[in-house]
């Protein structure tokens, strides 16, 4: 498996922290415990380079990581689910749409989905904010070892449906690396473009 040289160049807690818009940026959006971390790590092939906690909602800021020199990996703050005061958890949702708001060299978004949850009001705000912000998006169904592999393919054109998908989601599991190379190939597709 290929690693990445990645580093982690920021943590931003509000959108006067945001590194310059230099380089192409992917952001990854998601529920608190989505696995938003865990999915980084598995793409550029390094554990810890994004903190993973079993505890949602670690991520309180923007994290900018910086990969190959060539792009960066952009970690937003999860939503939903989360061990912190409601106050906390709206300044997160505001801080992502900031991030969404400004000028940056956004080429996609990868939007994380459990794929055994069905879609709730806050699913269904995230779609709205980035179709408001017209952003191109990838959906990633994420813990796709979590259901029998012999669902998985309906299971994906369900939530396709439901969640009214731009392009057919992405199933993706951490320890069999399910996604990871098709995953990695949009990325790329969308830093060139």
């Amino acid at each position: 498996m290929r690693t990445y040289n990645a580093k982690c160049l920021v943590w931003a807690p509000d959108k006067f922290a945001f590194l310059p818009p230099d380089l192409p940026e992917v952001a990854f959006v998601g529920r608190s415990n989505s696995g938003k971390s865990t999915l980084i790590n598995t793409l550029v092939g390094r554990k810890g380079l994004a903190r993973v906690s079993g505890k949602p909602g670690r991520t309180r800021g923007v994290v900018f990581f910086e990969i190959e020199e060539r792009f960066m990996l952009i970690d937003l703050p999860g939503y939903g689910f989360a061990s912190a005061p409601k106050p906390e958890r709206k300044s997160w949702e505001k801080l992502i749409g900031d991030y969404f708001a400004a000028d940056r060299p956004l080429r996609t978004v990868i939007t994380l989905f459990d794929i055994r949850r069905k879609p709730d009001e806050r699913d269904s705000a995230l779609i709205d904010m980035m179709q408001r912000y017209q952003l191109p998006w990838q959906a990633v169904w994420t813990k796709a070892d979590k259901i029998g592999k012999r669902y998985l393919a309906n299971r994906c054109a369900e939530l396709d449906n439901l969640y009214q998908t731009q392009r057919p989601g992405i199933a993706s599991a951490h320890k069999s690396r399910l996604g990871r190379d098709q995953l990695l190939e949009w990325i790329e597709a969308q830093i060139i473009s």
